[in-house]
């Protein structure tokens, strides 16, 4: 985001800088117009590839149908309901409306509230197993929602996401067959011990889509999936201990470290597999999920489309002639088809102290072939055909009047291109980090408070909610170093190691405040309450919006950036500070004094990035058919029970989709996100 101050200020800010021996002086500055940004079609956009990707895939179309299969495949959860699909089925997101409440568990900030669900808006006691309602949106209301001002009439912590397995423990593999137990936990319909219906956990942040994420130079709402992937998780290089196990030519197996570039969607990729919140009973490791799938077919519960575009030649036909339940192959025959025989080859099972259980090559190497398959499959997932796209390669009568208005207006008076900037309308892409060789991935910014701070190029904090419900990429990874490059670029000036040293150079002189002056330690920062940049591509059907979920339309989303946010101008008013810092907050982030028919021509402008293609998920956006958990047989007051004393799940069915589209099938376009009315 660029944010240039006069030299004069600049001057004044550098000899403030200079005088203070820790550099915490506050750096104040003004803001200098720029021109308009150039909004660019997707066409021709090349997905990063990691430069060494033959290292490890020999076959990348066989690589692209074992990741495709895998994504879809709900034999994966340790439920054998739940995949990566079922909280990306809807333009790669999650369009579904009960049981899809979560509580404040990122929360930082003073008491915990970790474990209490707050009433609706609509004075629900709301909670797990909650049907949504429209009036229950948007999550902070004002009495005038032109005035941020204004008496605030409903707010709450509570976060809309999505509903994953149950609370359950991994104890060991049987086989083939997942033995686990039943554990306690928050989400539950019931008032007490006794009472309690077990329902699906719900994550802490709003699903984004999957579409056109192999674009970003992170992934993740916090940036933790690594633009390098280990072959293990989603920590790159963090990890000291990631390595895979490769045989040698003599025929011995032998460790090996991963680093991968530009593979920030197979980190992504790895982190949900195992998340007792998503897909996983907790506990369960890659080389018990390797076992399980290794020798079934894929999709084998499931039927494929013949003509799908990606699976369809692959299609597995019975005895009887019928085509369409799953494919022909098992999981250990795509893994070969698509990997080195270095990766897989090896006869015999390596004893794994951790697990006492032998584990063979193929079985501990999974994770790599289901981050870089999965990597792969989302690389064809490129939305480059809406309307905007083939106006901006010279079809002029693709846009509308109202629509080239609305772009204005996203180029100008309201500043959103220099968030959503580049083709992929996010300056978290990869083509943008790029810049890094240039000292361009942290940046320095002016902010609500005048004040100048270091951010990550990408991750802003716009004041949706306080900086204290949740971190963002202020957090750490597990062996407690900062997510954030500009935290690790501080911590390299007095001696602490940047684990992503050598991911990312910066010039210090690079900057968008000038003249130059250095960066030193104890420099301000922007970083609690800062999220990745998401695409606009599709937006009009991926809501709810924001890492909360808290807003259901985009005309609530414009109406809140007109506001000027959810910042007030109220002593205490700017709760993106946190920490001592008072405010995190970008500065753009004022009332925009958009005029009704200009914010009903941006959002008209924001549906043009739409890809039909998409909407009537034809190829490459056609699939397996799937049954996605879709909350439970009753309310969010009294659930029917299961044959395990569970809450008993109501599935949503979609079936197989080929090459061509809804259309063929006698289907409407994709359903969005739409709350119960009343």
């Amino acid at each position: 985001m660029k944010r240039r101050i006069t030299t004069g200020a600049a001057v004044a800010a550098a000899a403030a800088l200079y005088g203070s021996s820790l550099g915490t002086a506050l750096l104040r500055g003004q803001i200098v117009t720029e021109p308009p940004a150039v909004l660019q079609s997707l066409k021709g956009v090349a997905v990063p590839v990691p430069p060494n990707l033959g290292d490890y895939v020999v076959d990348r179309d066989w690589a692209i149908v074992l990741g495709k299969a895998l994504f879809w495949d709900m034999n994966v959860g340790s439920d054998e309901i739940q995949a990566c699909a079922s909280c990306h089925f809807a333009a790669g997101a999650d369009s579904r409306i009960k049981n899809q409440i979560s509580p404040d568990l990122n929360h930082v900030a003073g008491p915990p509230f970790s474990e209490t669900f707050d009433p609706t808006a609509t004075g629900n006691p709301g909670g797990p197993n909650y049907t949504l309602r429209a009036a229950d949106f948007p999550f902070h209301r004002l009495t005038d929602p032109a005035n941020r001002d204004s008496a605030v009439l409903y707010t709450t912590n509570d976060v809309v996401s999505s509903q994953g397995v149950q609370e359950r423990t991994f104890d060991f593999m049987n086989g083939t067959t997942e033995v686990t137990s039943m554990a306690e936990g928050i989400f539950h319909v019931g008032a007490d011990y006794w009472t309690h219906q077990h329902t699906r956990k719900v994550e802490p942040r709003n699903t984004p889509t999957t579409i056109n994420a192999a674009f970003n130079f992170r992934n993740f709402w916090d940036g933790r999936a690594n633009n390098i992937f280990n072959g293990v998780n989603p920590f790159g290089n963090r990890d000291p201990n990631a390595f895979i196990w490769v045989t040698l030519p003599t025929g011995t197996v032998v460790p090996e470290r991963v680093e991968m570039r530009n593979a920030s969607a197979a980190s992504q990729a790895v982190g949900p597999t195992l998340s007792g919140f998503e897909m996983s009973s907790s506990g369960r490791t890659f080389p018990d999920v390797g076992r399980k799938l290794m020798t079934r077919r894929a999709l084998a519960k499931q039927m494929v489309d013949p003509t799908d575009s990606v699976l369809g030649p692959h299609v597995y036909t019975d005895a009887g002639g019928v085509q369409g339940t799953g494919l022909k192959y098992t999981y250990k025959q795509l893994i070969q088809k698509a990997f080195q025989p270095r990766l897989w080859n090896a006869t015999q099972a390596k004893y794994d102290a951790a697990h006492k259980t032998p584990y063979y090559q193929i079985e501990d190497n999974f994770s790599l072939f289901w981050g870089l398959s999965i990597m792969l499959y989302e690389s064809t997932l490129v939305s480059d055909d809406s309307r905007f796209d083939r106006w901006a390669i010279g079809q002029t009568g693709q846009l509308t009047a109202q629509e080239k208005l609305g772009m204005d207006i996203f180029r100008g008076k309201a500043h959103c291109a220099e968030c959503h900037k580049g083709p992929e309308f996010t300056s978290a892409a990869t083509n943008l980090q790029r810049e890094n060789l240039e000292g361009r991935i942290t940046e320095r910014m002016i902010m609500a408070d005048g004040g100048v701070s270091l951010y990550d190029q990408g991750f802003y904090n716009i004041g949706v909610v306080p900086a204290g419900n949740d971190k963002g990429a202020a957090g750490t990874d597990p062996w407690g170093n900062p997510l954030s490059f500009t935290r690790q670029l501080l911590n390299a000036q007095i001696g602490i190691p940047a684990p992503d040293q050598g991911v990312f150079t910066t010039i210090s002189c690079n900057f968008d405040i000038l003249p130059c002056f250095p960066i030193q330690p104890g420099q301000r920062v922007a970083l609690d309450g800062t999220f990745k940049t998401p695409t606009l591509r599709n937006i009009e059907l991926t809501a709810p919006y924001f890492h909360t979920g808290g807003y259901a339309t985009l005309e609530s989303v414009v109406e809140f950036y007109n506001r000027g946010g959810n910042r007030r101008l109220t002593p205490g008013g700017d709760t993106s500070g946190l920490g001592g810092v008072s405010s995190n907050l970008d500065a753009r982030i004022q009332p925009l004094e958009l005029s009704s028919t200009e914010r009903e021509a941006l959002v008209a402008f924001l549906k043009s990035l739409t890809d039909d293609r998409v909407r009537w998920e034809m190829a490459p956006f056609d699939h397996p058919a799937i049954k996605v958990p879709n909350g439970h047989v009753g309310n969010n007051v009294q659930a029917t029970l299961d044959g395990l004393g569970q809450a008993k799940d109501e599935l949503l069915s979609l079936p197989a989709v080929g090459a061509g589209g809804r259309g063929p099938k006698g289907l409407g376009p994709i359903q969005t996100f739409t709350p119960k009315i009343p």
